[in-house]
């Protein structure tokens, strides 16, 4: 018998436009960028259905890894037909599901470790500090923050406790250029609560997923991790942008100018914020970009990762440090790594002719389906979620070191 499972193949699709780092403002605020009863408080939802996601103290796994092991209630589905409302689950034996499982799992074990939740609640201070009185929406706190800190601290608690117990829905969605996005809805006005799976829809590029998965079926071990991080620090970075929605409850308020890494604005623009690269910038130091090179993948390679950081004279950028890249690819999220000594690494040159991986997708031009977005998000909240247990989390984290566990071995399965 063989070794792994027969698997679902998705061929790839062209994406239209979201996440783009070179970009300054909040993707959350920016499109082309792009009754149960609540187990904690006891309230009823709107909708008439069980909430699945306590509300929080903070995460035990504050250090990050796999000291959390299960994912409980994971949904991921496929977004490529010209009907955007027609969204396909993705089965959990398909190399799509296990690699945007690995991605999330990363993101939110990065969110939860010590230097990662410190980053979060800075950002949340920067957020609110730099808004005018009109932005500071009475929606999570109950008082004055700039008072009372602790309030934020607790926001955040809250936060990583429900994207833990209950992820957001991931969107496997052809219509991106950029690696993914968040767009908020003004959650407020449909519950009392704020939950990710309601608050926010979370999309993925299906393009890059799959030339990921084409790398790892292809033997190209070391692009395949290029694509990992890629994909993982992208997720929380779009994390982050989903934390601003629960701390404005709209989906319109935006980041403030100040709070961005580096700071934007030029003579002839205002400067203009932007949560997740703030967020990157504080807990890793950098911004990682990737640039098309010569490669026997073509477009469909990672590209060359760099890291984007600020000098003294301003932005500098190196050449991604594999081993600490590795590294964190393997959960190790302790303290002493975070940011990263960028300063030591080898130095690099970014050139008007070189090409972002990003400018080498095509747009789509299909709608994103997300007119009524409520409606939109109930009907996907109305589909079949999967539990992702400590075994099967394991092994796909594992495919970090051995490519190949993209497709699931039939011994790891666990309901």
């Amino acid at each position: 018998m063989s070794q792994y499972l027969s698997v679902n193949s998705y061929s790839s699709g062209s994406g239209s436009g979201t996440r783009s780092r070179s970009s300054g403002r909040d993707r959350s605020d920016d499109r082309d960028r792009s009754s149960g009863r609540d187990r904690s408080s006891g309230r009823d939802r709107p909708d008439g259905r069980r909430s699945r996601s306590p509300t929080g103290q903070r995460p035990s796994s504050s250090r990050g890894g796999l000291e959390r092991e299960v994912l409980p209630e994971v949904r991921v589905l496929l977004q490529n037909l010209s009907n955007p409302e027609s969204l396909t689950r993705v089965p959990r034996e398909s190399r799509t599901f296990r690699f945007t499982v690995f991605v999330l799992h990363f993101a939110i074990s990065l969110m939860e470790s010590e230097k990662g939740r410190a980053a979060l609640i800075k950002t949340g201070h920067q957020v609110y500090q730099n808004w005018n009185r009109h932005d500071r929406k009475d929606v999570i706190f109950r008082g004055d923050v700039r008072r009372h800190p602790e309030l934020m601290d607790q926001a955040v608690d809250k936060f990583l406790t429900n994207i833990r117990n209950d992820p957001p829905n991931m969107i496997v969605s052809s219509r991106l250029i950029g690696e993914g996005v968040v767009q908020r809805q003004t959650w407020a006005n449909v519950k009392p609560d704020f939950e990710v799976k309601w608050g926010v829809v979370f999309r993925l590029n299906k393009t890059v997923i799959d030339n990921a998965i084409a790398a790892a079926e292809g033997g190209y071990k070391e692009e395949f991790q290029r694509f990992l991080f890629l994909m993982g620090m992208s997720t929380a970075h779009e994390l982050v942008h989903a934390f601003v929605g629960v701390l404005t409850g709209d989906s319109t308020t935006l980041t403030p100018p100040p709070v961005n890494f580096p700071r934007q604005g030029s003579s002839t623009s205002a400067p203009r914020g932007e949560s997740g690269r703030y967020f990157e910038g504080e807990l890793v130091g950098f911004l990682v970009e990737a640039y098309y090179r010569e490669h026997n993948l073509g477009d469909q390679q990672a590209g060359k990762l760099v890291a984007r950081a600020r000098g003294a004279q301003g932005t500098v950028y190196y050449h991604m440090d594999e081993d600490w890249m590795l590294a964190r690819l393997a959960l190790n999220f302790g303290a002493n790594n975070f940011p990263a000594p960028v300063s030591s690494w080898i130095p690099t040159r970014v050139n008007l002719s070189d090409i972002a991986m990003e400018a080498k997708r095509q747009p789509s031009g299909e709608d994103f389906g997300d007119r009524d977005l409520t409606a939109f998000i109930t009907r996907i909240n109305n589909m079949p979620v999967e539990r992702v247990g400590n075994a099967e989390l394991r092994e796909i984290m594992s495919m970090a070191v051995l490519p190949g566990r993209i497709r699931p071995r039939e011994v790891a399965k666990v309901k």
